[in-house]
């Protein structure tokens, strides 16, 4: 759990919240629009997205994580320290774009959800939630991380010692990973004696008794799957999409890099708090009916950036009130797809859902920039954003979840 809360700590501020603090310094030097910074950020999050599907089995296999994670881990942070040296846009598309998208697909969350699914099934929810807040933690600790270090050695040297520090900070924790509780002579948390035995690698996953999984063809049979997948989708540009603006945003209309980091920061330290929040709702309500109030909320959020931030103190009561609501989509989502799926091929199915939204979140920031360009402000951009909150909350609600197929219901 403390593995999955650091790397997604780290790759949630390396792809968002890093490129967007670093972009203003780098884009008075080095001349580049925004489309440049963008595009790099678009083709990181393709690519990422077309490799789902085949990373994302790797994390039923008893061994794969251990070797996936931390040759992510290398990757990432190579790419990272390269873009110190870093003269050409191309140079940049191909070291913060391409290179960047495999250390992502390796490093994925789905990945690490995966392994927390196959450890807890009692305590998931608490599990899941609490490996969710490092995401959370990431726009706390990195646009102010970044901007000192910018401040003390330019932006040139600030990748170069962002990329030793995440090496440093993370390798350890993926070189310890264990896949499954039998690896180590434990059982599934919540599982009798029966229901979780010692595995060989070559055996299959045991489940705990009364748990039946889809496998990823059944499931990409169901209309549940393809509602969930579509909010996945969404999210690329209501959320994704939408975080990438927030700085350039702020320095657009008046405030100082300090004043918009520290709003972002806000936004982060709220948003811990956010999980616990929720992941108690969530043990308390029907989750897809959470899920749809939850959408309805940060629709409200949008709203609040557009008409009602006028000053300091209002946009730092709006990074309050987003940082509660939006950045719990993540780990919800992961356990409604789990409680309607199982937990057995939970990352093959999740995998399954990356290559639509790695597309979504790879045109969200660049549409919702380009937009800025064209009309002058984000009046539009924003506007898109509200409105595709609104098509979650519809497919949220009219999800359901799904009978299991008559196969597995004769085998009970």
């Amino acid at each position: 759990v403390a593995g999955a809360a650091v790397n997604a700590s780290f790759v949630l501020g390396s792809v968002q919240f890093a490129l967007s603090t670093f972009l203003v310094p780098m884009e008075e030097e080095l001349g580049w629009s925004r489309a440049v910074f963008f595009g790099g950020l678009s083709i990181r999050y393709l690519l990422a997205g077309m490799l789902g599907p085949v990373v994302g089995p790797l994390a039923e296999s008893l061994r794969a994580p251990r070797i996936v994670l931390p040759t992510g881990v290398l990757v990432l942070g190579g790419t990272l320290s390269s873009i110190r040296w870093v003269d050409h846009p191309l140079w940049f598309l191909m070291a913060y774009g391409v290179l960047g998208a495999l250390a992502t697909a390796l490093l994925n969350l789905t990945m690490w959800e995966a392994v927390i699914l196959k450890w807890f099934s009692r305590r998931r929810t608490r599990a899941l939630i609490m490996g969710s807040i490092g995401e959370a933690s990431g726009p706390l600790i990195f646009p102010l991380l970044i901007t000192l270090l910018v401040s003390l050695f330019g932006w040139r040297d600030a990748w170069l010692w962002y990329g030793v520090i995440t090496v440093v900070v993370l390798l350890p924790f993926t070189l310890a990973v264990k896949t499954r509780p039998e690896q180590v002579g434990q059982r599934l948390d919540g599982a009798t004696s029966e229901a979780s035995v010692a595995l060989t690698p070559e055996a299959a996953e045991p489940k705990p008794t009364g748990e039946a999984s889809f496998t990823r063809p059944e499931a990409l049979r169901t209309r549940s799957f393809w509602l969930l997948a579509s909010t996945f989708t969404l999210s690329g540009v209501v959320i994704t999409g939408f975080q990438a603006q927030w700085i350039p945003h702020f320095r657009d209309i008046g405030y100082s890099a300090a004043v918009a980091a520290g709003a972002v920061s806000t936004y982060g330290a709220l948003n811990i708090v956010s999980r616990v929040l929720w992941g108690t709702l969530a043990g308390r309500f029907e989750l897809r009916l959470l899920m749809t109030g939850h959408a309805v909320a940060a629709a409200a959020g949008v709203a609040f950036l557009l008409f009602f931030v006028t000053n300091t103190a209002t946009l730092f009561a709006w990074a309050a009130y987003q940082g509660l609501v939006l950045g719990s989509f993540f780990p919800l989502h992961s356990l409604l797809s789990t409680e309607y799926f199982g937990r057995a091929h939970i990352g093959a199915i999740r995998g399954a859902m990356m290559p639509p939204s790695s597309v979504s979140r790879s045109a969200g920031a660049l549409l919702l920039g380009g937009l800025r360009d064209l009309r002058g402000s984000y009046t539009l951009s924003f506007g898109l954003v509200l409105g595709g909150w609104a098509l979650m909350a519809a497919a949220m609600l009219f999800s359901r979840k799904p009978r299991m197929p008559a196969s597995h219901e004769a085998a009970r």
